[in-house]
């Protein structure tokens, strides 16, 4: 009985920390508030139109482009 607390205690800490670790990471977001700009908008959705329509390209592609 007592390993069994024992082991709930473990798990109980565990979640605590990963729930204290999200919270830090949301809460110290530098960006959080700001606004998106209308044309950074506009890209995102194009980017999602062209996904959705098999359109994307493969990184290797992109990355030999740049690299060139």
């Amino acid at each position: 009985m007592a390993k069994i607390f024992i082991e709930d205690n473990k798990i109980s800490e565990i979640a605590t920390r990963k729930v204290m670790s999200a919270l830090r990471e949301i809460l110290s977001d530098p960006d959080r508030g700001l606004f998106l700009k209308t044309g950074f908008i506009s890209r995102i959705k194009k980017s999602m139109r062209s996904k959705g329509a098999g359109e994307t390209k493969n990184l290797h592609n992109v990355l030999a482009k740049y690299r060139a």
